[in-house]
């Protein structure tokens, strides 16, 4: 897609600015990003969602916890603009949105459940086309749904699916957990666990790639020994997909099995973490859990890839007891753990993604002691904790941020169309200029 270039004169300039500066409320934050946190009870007996302000980098930052409690604390979040959708998952099947502005008042609650359609949908991830466009992630099924997020009713909301039977085990589900879209292409990731068995990760874990223009699969050619057009991965039990623009790569973390003394299992080292090429398809073993004798990490429960040369993932030695290391995505080198603070706790969430912020800060899920840590890549120095109340889970961000005063219709990036030209080269140098006119000390570039 070509990128529309606006040129102004100088005059034209500073009268839009005059314009802009108009059309601030006083008072309202240069944030244009707010931290969406799904949290849930230490004991399981409910849910709810926080919302962090992004700015200021070191803080103080602003919070509001508890919000929207609901009775399911199997719960997720995902975003889009300046939208948020919360998904209640195993048995309680549904999506609810939520706009930023007013992060405690629904837009809409849908099902993810067919009319008549038996069992649980389990739905566990939303992946955004636009604000029109979106693949629901079941993962009890083997349809994905491709739904209508700013769909005004239920019959509105499913608008065609994507049909993952193929990749289906022996218990006939494929196991979908999330998705990223990379180059106009979906790729999910497929766990094929051996429910019957207590999900048994007795299968390699693959991803399947789909056209978003046409929503046909994508047959990427590369060997398999059961024929299928999805890519096989030399990981298993998936849990995070990520797309890093700057090199062009999809990252895949696997957990291979947990084990664990209530059923009888060892732990299995047959995950880690691999990167697919989203045009040949090819794939390379990043970082590898080891095996039985040597598992210098543990399992390997998530993952965040900051950039090309900096990425973090969570080693998973027992249930909370669990470090942050940090890692070169490229070479696949090690560095060591992060920081002291994010060792030996219960790193929840990760397996959701990247968390980093607009300022390039990463947020890190720590259920121990119910709050959330935000590293600077740059040192691995905490850059701010904030208390969630309840434990944190997933974090994602959200455009605009919420308001003290809601009545005020505040959040979002207000009536400015010149915001809208930050993102191209010639929205930078216009801000630049006149950052210079008129002395402006900060304005900074959205960043994606």
């Amino acid at each position: 897609m070509m990128k529309q270039v606006w040129t102004f004169s100088r005059k034209s300039a500073v009268a839009v600015l005059w314009i802009c500066l108009a059309m601030i409320p006083l008072g309202a934050s240069a944030a244009d990003q707010t931290a969406v946190i799904a949290t849930v009870a230490a004991d399981y007996s409910s849910g709810a969602h926080s919302v962090v302000s992004v700015d200021p980098a070191g803080g103080p930052r602003t919070v509001q916890n508890n919000l929207a409690p609901t009775p399911i604390s199997d719960i997720t979040v995902a975003a889009h603009g300046d939208h948020f959708y919360r998904i209640e998952r195993f048995q309680a099947d549904n999506v609810t949105k939520f706009s930023v502005a007013t992060p405690a008042d629904p837009i809409w609650q849908f099902s993810t459940m067919e009319p008549g359609e038996e069992g649980t949908s389990n739905p566990y991830d939303l992946v955004f086309v636009d604000d029109q466009k979106a693949y629901l992630i079941r993962y009890g099924k083997t349809t994905a749904w491709i739904v209508n997020p700013s769909a005004a009713d239920q019959a509105g909301f499913k608008i065609g699916e994507l049909d993952l039977s193929a990749y289906a085990d022996s218990d006939g589900i494929p196991e979908m957990i999330t998705g990223v879209i990379a180059d106009g292409k979906l790729f999910i990731a497929l766990q094929r666990l051996d429910r019957g068995n207590g999900f048994v990760p007795s299968n390699d874990g693959y991803v399947a790639v789909f056209d978003t223009a046409t929503d046909t699969e994508i047959d990427t050619g590369t060997p398999n020994p059961e024929g299928l057009p999805g890519i096989q991965l030399p990981i298993r039990n998936l849990g995070g997909i990520q797309y890093l623009e700057e090199n062009d790569s999809v990252f895949v973390q696997g957990v291979g099995d947990y084990g664990s003394s209530w059923t009888g299992r060892n732990p299995e080292y047959s995950g880690g973490i691999v990167r697919i090429d989203p045009v040949t398809y090819n794939v390379a073993l990043v970082v590898d859990d080891g095996d039985a004798a040597d598992h210098p990490y543990g399992n390997i429960s998530g993952m965040g890839i900051v950039s090309a040369d900096k990425g973090y993932f969570v080693g998973y030695a027992g249930f909370g007891d669990n470090t942050l290391y940090a890692f070169d995505p490229t070479t696949g080198t090690v560095f060591g753990a992060a920081n002291d603070q994010l060792a030996g706790k219960n790193i929840t969430g990760m397996e959701a993604g990247t968390y980093t912020d607009a300022n390039g800060m990463l947020w890190v899920s720590n259920a121990t002691d119910a709050q959330v840590v935000i590293l600077n890549p740059a040192d691995d120095t905490i850059d701010d904790t904030v208390s969630t109340g309840l434990n944190p889970t997933r974090i994602v961000f959200a455009g605009g941020e919420p308001t003290e005063d809601e009545d005020s219709g505040g959040g979002g990036g207000g009536g400015c169309f010149i915001s809208a030209a930050v993102n191209t080269s010639a929205g930078m140098s216009l801000w630049m200029s006149l950052a210079g006119v008129f002395g402006v000390g900060l304005i900074r570039a959205a960043r994606r």
